[in-house]
């Protein structure tokens, strides 16, 4: 019984808990959900600016009649 009730109160942890994820930073994750890759420097001329990725990149993504996804508006933070 007292081994049921461990088991129980230990399952119950694991599917509280969350999972930690870890990988890429938010504004690279931003951009890989845009279909964009993250550039050094600037875009190309068949490129559109879609966000930053860090300090130094930019998020880019080829033009809508070559890649087809649209751009969604950016969801503001609240105070």
């Amino acid at each position: 019984m007292r081994l049921h009730l461990l088991l129980s109160v230990f399952l119950l942890s694991l599917a509280i808990i969350p999972k930690g994820r870890t990988g890429l930073i938010p504004g690279q994750k931003q951009c890989n959900r845009l279909k964009g890759v993250c550039k050094d420097g600037g875009c190309t001329t068949i490129e559109q600016p879609i966000g930053i990725c860090n300090e130094d990149k930019r998020c880019c993504r080829k033009w809508w009649i070559f890649f087809p996804y649209p751009t969604p508006a950016p969801r503001s933070k609240s105070p």
